[in-house]
């Protein structure tokens, strides 16, 4: 038999005392309690003096007193103690050992707890109730127990329990536990000998567990992840969570890999109102596999200082350089080919921005030539200023000063100073932007490319911009807005030799609207192009006239050549073309949940497309959407992607993914999977399989991994299996769970 034990201190117990004299010196005089029509609650007899915590009320059909002083109340007992409420068929009380015994529907309702049971004991030792069932009052959760007893406030004990936040007469899960103790003021749940029983199977042991009793973040085991991997075999991760204070918390993840060993990942974070930090790192010793110690080390944190400074740190290390390939998730795998350490640390004024930085990148792609490999900046320091006047005449100064390094070719110092002088004219749907620049930069050269170890470029750059937005409106009462934008920019920077300067940084950008209107033709400093250029585009865009929300945007932009470039890029051919490619942009948001991205740039000389990019998206929810895609890039990349995430019954969802590529004749990703959701659990599983390596010494089956990913939530406790969501949210664009 069980209990029900709830502490009272000797104060209140000697009030239920009274209670019980004033019973007794009514039946002394032969009077009996009457007992109300309905319910005792309807006429309550007066409340007994209040004390610290509460009035008590108390109301019986009929009291009987023994001799001895026993006393028995009888017919709807109700008893009230600042909020405590007791209600049973018959209460007795023990004059010798000063206890009360509940029995026949026997129930205790506090703020946060309430029990139903057969019998119950209630005294100074605290009250317990035997065979119950209890059901919390604040957050879900429910069960039944041999006994339950709280001997502290706002503790209860539960011995040989089951207990599950499913709606009564739908227990589909359930933890069977020898005790568990829920701390209702903590909100967390202790667990012992513990069993997670799913549909009546049991899935897990446990000999001992900590669960929330709410969404709070809070110190204790989480459930075990369950996954799989060709790579890696069979996983087990038994995650521990620390909430260590409000700004706060670490993570410890043991995992088990069944061809593997045993590996240890841990998380730190950190959030104060001077900065933020996350320290990540993944460790796996001895890999049976390759015999080595893996991997992989992660840092980000920014810091704010005084006077608009601020410091950021974003570094990545991984142990060798096929880490990804055997622990990536994804196309993560096959895209990562360098990891950066970057460290930065300036201010912005109003007038002045300084900065330093240091820039390192691990190389991850062993075929990789040294000579292609990124330079280090070790460190780059910049200071530019801008001053603008009321009339419209502004300047500026752009410096730099940068010390590149690397294993093999020309390394050095390279220095810049730009100063600026310009006009802003602007008006409502109007700018006009002239401005002249003057370009100095010089190198201090080890193992230079030619016999000059200090060359230098000199010269002007001259441009003017302007633009115009015309608008009207349109639609039924004028609900729409409609706008016409074009704009030209003229360039103008003459020919300078730089053949016998370095290239450590500069490249062709992709073509884009952004690289359209830019003086440079190349990004970097290393190579100036010379122009002679004009630039036309023109944007119309609709809008709703009364929120400013944009339902349609059409961009479409050329540049014409006025004279051949002639400066270039190591290895690269000079464009002969009199016009660049044509660039065209359409943006198409949530009309009817539809939503259209796309980018195409045609060399009208030639009739070919050298890159384009369409993203179709129909989105009415977050659990439905379906994702049509093309990427293309002349000579390189040619692929589809078709995605999506649909409820296809009342309980049942499915996922999909594939990518293709045409240049490889392959599918570069495939992922299909599907949902089950009930009132109080769901089921989640996800198959994989994608290319993890490019190396054509490996066979095909080498080159790709397959795996699958299983989550059971039960909710309102935690999940069981790996994070499905984490993966179709990063790989179905549109995708949140609800």
């Amino acid at each position: 038999m069980a209990a029900l034990m709830i502490a009272l201190p000797p104060h209140r117990l000697r009030l239920h005392l009274t209670l019980l004299s004033l019973a007794c010196a009514a039946a002394a005089r032969g009077q009996e309690l009457p007992c109300p029509p309905a319910t005792a609650a309807d006429t309550p007899p007066p409340p007994l003096p209040s004390i610290s915590d509460g009035a008590i009320h108390w109301s019986s059909c009929h009291i009987d007193v023994a001799a001895n002083g026993d006393t028995e109340l009888s017919g709807d007992v109700s008893v009230d103690i600042g909020g405590r409420q007791m209600h049973c068929d018959r209460l007795t009380y023990n004059a010798l050992t000063q206890d009360l015994k509940l029995a026949g529907s026997v129930r205790y309702e506090d703020p946060s707890l309430r029990v139903t049971g057969k019998a119950g004991s209630y005294g100074n030792a605290g009250a317990l109730f035997t065979d119950a069932q209890f059901e919390l009052l604040q957050h879900p959760g429910r069960g039944e127990a041999a006994s339950i007893a709280t001997t502290r406030p706002n503790i209860v004990v539960l011995e040989h329990v089951t207990y599950t936040t499913c709606p009564k007469g739908q227990a589909d899960w359930e933890l069977r536990a020898r005790q568990i103790t829920l701390d209702t003021r903590s909100k967390r749940g202790v667990g012992h000998s513990t069993s997670v029983v799913f549909k009546g199977v049991p899935i897990l042991y446990l000999p001992w567990i900590s669960f929330p009793l709410s969404s709070d973040r809070q110190t204790g085991l989480l459930f075990p992840t369950l996954g799989s991997s060709s790579r890696s075999g069979a996983t087990l991760s038994i995650p521990w969570y620390w909430n260590i204070a409000p700004n706060q918390d670490a993570t410890l993840t043991p995992t088990f890999y069944s061809r593997r060993g045993l590996g240890v990942g841990s998380e730190y974070r950190l959030l104060t109102n001077s900065g933020d930090g996350m320290l990540r790192d993944d460790y796996l010793q001895n890999d049976r596999v390759t015999g080595q110690n893996r991997n992989w080390l992660r840092v980000n944190a920014t810091s704010y200082f005084g006077n608009g400074w601020r410091a950021q740190l974003a570094a990545q290390d991984v142990s060798d350089t096929h880490y990804f390939e055997d622990f990536g998730d994804g196309p993560q795998a096959t895209s990562t080919t360098f990891l950066p350490r970057d460290f930065r640390i300036g201010t912005r004024g109003d007038t002045w921005q300084l900065g330093a930085q240091l820039l390192k990148f691990q190389t991850l792609d062993d075929q990789l030539a040294s000579a292609d490999q990124p330079y280090a900046e070790l460190p780059r320091l910049t200071a530019n200023a801008h001053w603008q006047g009321s009339s419209g005449l502004g300047s500026a100064l752009d410096t730099e000063l940068t010390d590149f390094h690397r294993a093999s070719g020309t390394t050095g110092w390279r220095g810049r100073v730009q100063p600026a002088v310009g006009f802003d004219y602007t008006q409502p749907g109007f700018y006009l932007r002239p401005r002249a620049a003057w370009d100095f930069t010089a190198y201090r050269l080890d193992d230079a490319p030619t016999t000059d170890a200090t060359p230098s470029r000199s010269l002007p750059i001259l441009t003017f911009d302007s633009a115009v937005q015309l608008e009207r409106t349109a639609g039924r009462n004028d609900a729409r807005l409609v706008t016409l934008e074009p704009r030209i920019n003229y360039v103008y920077i003459p020919y300078r030799d730089q053949s016998m300067l370095p290239v450590f940084d500069s490249a062709l950008p992709d073509p884009n609207f952004v690289s359209l209107f830019q003086a440079n033709r190349y990004s970097g400093y290393d190579r100036i192009g010379d122009a002679n250029n004009l630039t036309l585009g023109v944007t119309t865009r609709l809008l709703e006239a009364s929120t400013g929300q944009q339902t349609l945007s059409a961009t479409l932009g050329q540049t014409l050549h006025f004279s051949q470039p002639r400066v270039t890029l190591p290895g690269e051919t000079a464009d002969t073309r009199r016009r660049s490619d044509l660039l065209a942009n359409i943006d198409l948001t949530a009309y009817r949940n539809w939503n259209l991205h796309y980018d195409v740039a045609w060399d009208p000389a030639d009739s070919h497309t050298g890159k384009s990019l369409l993203a179709l998206q129909y989105l009415p929810a977050g659990n439905r959407v379906l994702n049509l895609g093309y990427r293309y890039t002349r000579g390189s990349v040619e692929q589809a992607d078709v995605s999506a995430a649909w409820p296809v019954g009342r309980h049942w969802d499915l996922y999909g993914r594939r990518v293709y590529s045409f240049l490889d004749r392959q599918p570069i990703e495939t992922f299909a999977g599907l949902q089950y959701r009930a009132s109080c659990w769901g089921l989640r599983l996800v198959f994989r399989d994608s290319v993890t390596s490019h190396d054509p010494q490996l066979n095909a089956a080498q080159r790709r991994d397959t795996g699958w990913y299983l989550q059971l939530e039960l909710k309102g406790l935690s999940s069981v299996g790996s994070s499905a969501d984490s993966f179709l949210q990063g790989s179905i664009q549109g995708y949140s769970p609800q």
